[in-house]
């Protein structure tokens, strides 16, 4: 059985990492959620996928309510995750990926959780990577 877990080492942190991925990486929508992507050295011992997730000030003014949606969009992908990191396995990728809010209501955790699946396939399909089992 997978434990649905989202540790410290998967999350993106490195500066130098985060202006890369802002600077030449891809695209991909399903709105609410946009990511950013890029593929990094294989070599390197860091998780398959680091994930930074982002809320902006200017959409959420209060502290709560920016928290609340990272807390979301955290769990969506911590529950969504397993095909992903599969499929980039398989085809021996590793890619650090930001994902940002860009809408200006709050969104549900279900609604989430189906938007963030659908954004996965979408950044697998750009990086041409194979996804045998879809998520």
């Amino acid at each position: 059985m997978r434990r649905n877990t989202f540790p410290l080492k998967e999350h993106l942190k490195s500066k130098s990492i985060i202006e890369r991925v802002y600077a030449e990486g891809s695209s991909a929508t399903a709105f609410p959620l946009r990511a950013v992507f890029l593929e990094t050295d294989s070599d390197i011992q860091e998780p398959t996928a680091t994930i930074l997730i982002s809320v902006a000030k200017r959409r959420f003014r209060h502290a709560v309510d920016r928290n609340l949606m990272k807390r979301r969009i955290r769990e969506a992908y911590r529950t969504s995750k397993h095909g992903f990191i599969e499929a980039l396995q398989n085809n021996g990728k590793k890619m650090a990926v930001a994902i940002i809010y860009i809408d200006t209501k709050e969104s549900s955790t279900e609604f989430l959780k189906r938007k963030m699946e659908k954004l996965l396939n979408t950044i697998l399909s750009k990086a041409g990577a194979r996804c045998e089992n879809s998520l």
